[in-house]
């Protein structure tokens, strides 16, 4: 009997180490202030941050294991290079979490792999507004294809007992700037970043679509970003004066504070674009956050811990 107990013992110690070896990890860019000589406006894209951190730590993220890059520090070689470093670092079955905040803009496409002829990007902090043929033509733009293939050795490194949440408070419409006589902000522009030449297709269905490899080895992963591609992503504004934060952002946050442990990505989905839709309900207009996931009716995941810390 006492030889049978020490098994179960050594068992459930095994157990015990294997489900402390799972960490969330959580990687946060968020862009506000882009040079003046940039061309691009400013926006409150770092105070997003205020909800995403309480968000994850509620959710059992340590602060050793979330690393936030903001304005001046999110050039494209760091965030390249932090992206990196999860995949680098993170381990089998653990959970990751990236948060992008700030531009985003439509690009000439560079490998001929979209039928629009248009690559999706994020506005890092060094990247320029336009095109200038020899002198910027596109090199810190982040492209969707190349977080993609970020992403994906990421995915391979949390296996497929991992997970990876990636959500994208950034749009290609609009006008990138504040509308003053409505007192709101836009994220995005829809000047394409090209070349004078450049024709692109009449209209483009893509906004920061993945491919998403169902591939064997590979953690599964869903993806939210802030609006369908027809759509102009607004500014969230809280009280009189008050704050601006992401629309995406400060619904996501919201709904996953308020989720159950059963709730399914597609589930999870529905809740947070009602959220939104209610956010204009005085206002004529729409935000439909994008959403893709490799399965829609796998449980949504934001940790490994279940259990909210209050």
């Amino acid at each position: 009997m006492k030889k049978r107990n020490s098994h179960i013992t050594v068992f459930l110690v095994l157990v015990s180490t294997c489900l402390s070896a799972q960490v969330n990890r959580a990687l946060i860019v968020a862009i506000s202030d882009y040079p003046a000589e940039s061309g691009w406006e400013k926006i409150h894209a770092v105070n997003d941050c205020k909800l995403i951190i309480p968000m994850l730590k509620a959710n059992g993220y340590k602060d050793a294991d979330i690393k936030i890059l903001t304005d001046k520090k999110a050039t494209k070689a760091q965030i390249v290079k932090e992206l990196q470093n999860l995949a680098t670092r993170i381990r089998l079955d653990d959970c990751i979490y990236i948060h992008l905040s700030g531009h985003g803009q439509q690009m000439a496409d560079d490998n001929g792999d979209e039928e629009d002829g248009l690559d999706e990007a994020f506005i890092p902090y060094d990247a320029n507004f336009r095109y200038k043929p020899g002198l910027y033509e596109g090199e810190n733009h982040l492209r969707d294809d190349e977080l993609e293939l970020l992403i994906d050795a990421i995915r391979r490194s949390a296996g497929e007992n991992g997970n990876v949440m990636v959500v994208i408070d950034a749009c290609h419409s609009g006008t990138g700037t504040r509308l003053p006589e409505d007192d709101e902000y836009i994220r995005g522009t829809s000047y394409i970043f090209a070349p004078t030449n450049f024709s692109a297709a009449a209209t483009s269905t893509d906004n920061f679509r993945f491919e998403l490899n169902k591939g064997a080895g590979l953690a599964p992963i869903t993806v939210f970003s802030a609006c369908q591609p027809e759509e102009v992503n607004y500014e969230y504004k809280t009280g009189n004066p008050g704050a601006f934060y992401g629309r995406l952002t400060y619904f996501f946050c919201q709904a996953v504070m308020e989720q159950s442990d059963s709730e399914t990505n597609l589930a999870f989905y529905i809740r947070l674009e009602n959220k939104m839709k209610m956010s204009f309900e005085k206002k004529n207009r729409k935000q439909t956050p994008y959403f893709e996931s490799v399965n829609v009716e796998n449980k949504f995941i934001i940790s490994h811990s279940h259990e909210k810390t209050k």
